[in-house]
C-alpha cells in the first residue's frame, strides 16, 4: 500500500513539474513570435516566417523533452514550399511535424476557444476551419494560396477528426481543392505513438479521441514517464487534378505506409 502511494506521488510531482515547464516554455515561444510579428513591417513576411520557424523548432525539441517523448524520423521531409497530408492521432501530432516541416496548420475551429491555446495558435499563423460550415472549405482553400511560400509550406488532417489509431478514415476532398486546382504534388506523412510502459495503452492516454475532455487527458499523459512517436515520410508525392481521386490515392499510400496504435482486435 505504502510502495503504491508512492509510486502515485511520484507521478503527480512528475506531471506537476512537467506542466509548469511546459506552459513556460509554451508561452515565451508564442510571446517571442507575437512580439517578432509587431516588428513584421519593418523586417517584412519572409524574415518573420523564418524567425517563427526557428523559434517553433526550437519548441518542439524542448517540448518533446519534456514530455519524455522520443522521436522516431522515417523518410526525407520536404522543403518549402510544400502541402503534406498526415493521419491525426492527437493534439501531439504537432510536435514531431513541427520539429522537421517549416509549416502552418488548418485546424478545427473550437480550438480558438481553448484557454491560452486558442490565443497560441492564433499567434502562430494556424488557420481556423469550421467544420459544421460546408463552405468555409473555399475560405480556407483561397488562403492557402496566400500562405504557401519558400518559406512555409501547409499541413492538414484530411480525416477531419483524431482517431484511436486503429485504422485511417477516409480523406475528405474539400480541402485538397487547392492542390488539385494548381495540379500542384502532395506530400504525405504517417504518426504512430508507442508506450514505454505496457500498462499505459497507447490508444488511450496518448491518442486523443471522441469525447476525451482535454486537460484531464493531458494531465494523465504527463504522469507517463515517456513514450515513442514514429513519423514517416511518403517517398514521392502525388498529383492530381480531380480532388476525390487525389484524396482516395493519398488516403491508400498513408493507410499502406501507416503502423496502427492498437490491433483491430483490441477494444
Amino acid at each position: 500500500m505504502r510502495d503504491s502511494y508512492l509510486v502515485g506521488m511520484i507521478k503527480v510531482v512528475r506531471a506537476a513539474l512537467r506542466l509548469v515547464v511546459f506552459f513556460t516554455v509554451s508561452l515565451t515561444t508564442v510571446l517571442t513570435v507575437a512580439l517578432w510579428n509587431i516588428l513584421l513591417g519593418l523586417f517584412g513576411v519572409a524574415a518573420a516566417i523564418k524567425w517563427k520557424n526557428r523559434v517553433i523548432r526550437l519548441w518542439s525539441r524542448l517540448t518533446a523533452q519534456i514530455l519524455g517523448m522520443r522521436i522516431k524520423k522515417k523518410g526525407s521531409p520536404p522543403s518549402p514550399p510544400f502541402f503534406l497530408v498526415a493521419n491525426h492521432l492527437s493534439y501531439l501530432d504537432v510536435v514531431p511535424l513541427w520539429r522537421y516541416l517549416d509549416a502552418t496548420f488548418v485546424a478545427k475551429n473550437e480550438v480558438k476557444s481553448w484557454p491560452f491555446f486558442g490565443w497560441a495558435t492564433r499567434a502562430l499563423g494556424v488557420m481556423f476551419i469550421d467544420r459544421k460550415n460546408a463552405q468555409d472549405a473555399h475560405r480556407i482553400n483561397q488562403q492557402f494560396a496566400e500562405t504557401i511560400s519558400d518559406e512555409q509550406g501547409v499541413i492538414i488532417f484530411p480525416e477531419g477528426t483524431s482517431t484511436k489509431g486503429q485504422k485511417v478514415l477516409p480523406f475528405n476532398a474539400p480541402l485538397l481543392a487547392y492542390p488539385a486546382r494548381n495540379n500542384m504534388p502532395v506530400h504525405y506523412a504517417t504518426i504512430s505513438y508507442c508506450s514505454q510502459d505496457t500498462r499505459w495503452a497507447a490508444h488511450e492516454t496518448l491518442c486523443w479521441w471522441g469525447d476525451m475532455p482535454f486537460f484531464p487527458h493531458f494531465w494523465e499523459l504527463l504522469k507517463q514517464p515517456g513514450f515513442v512517436v514514429t513519423i514517416k515520410f511518403g517517398d514521392t508525392p502525388l498529383q492530381q487534378s480531380n480532388r476525390k481521386a487525389l484524396a482516395g490515392k493519398l488516403h491508400n499510400e498513408v493507410s499502406q505506409a501507416f503502423d496502427p496504435v492498437m490491433e483491430s482486435s483490441e477494444n
